[in-house]
């Protein structure tokens, strides 16, 4: 456990909002080409429902819609 995880006045850890490469891979078992490919797309559709701004670094995608387009529970 880190030091701020028992720092007094803490109440939880912040969690993770994103999801990268490596983790879809884990999820999905595939290869990272594949993993990029999936991420590059829910980007564009996230991008173009105006949900998301072009502006945000490629390579990552919101946890909550990755599991929620592939179907998965966390």
């Amino acid at each position: 456990m880190n030091a701020l995880a028992i720092a007094p006045g803490v109440i939880a850890t912040p969690g993770k909002y994103y999801i990268g490469a490596k983790e879809v891979m884990e999820y999905l078992d595939c290869k990272e080409n594949k993993a990029y490919e999936l991420i590059r797309q829910l980007r564009d559709e996230l991008v173009k429902a105006g949900k998301l701004t072009p502006a945000y670094p490629i390579g990552k995608v919101p946890r909550k819609y990755f599991f929620e387009r592939c179907m998965i529970e966390e």
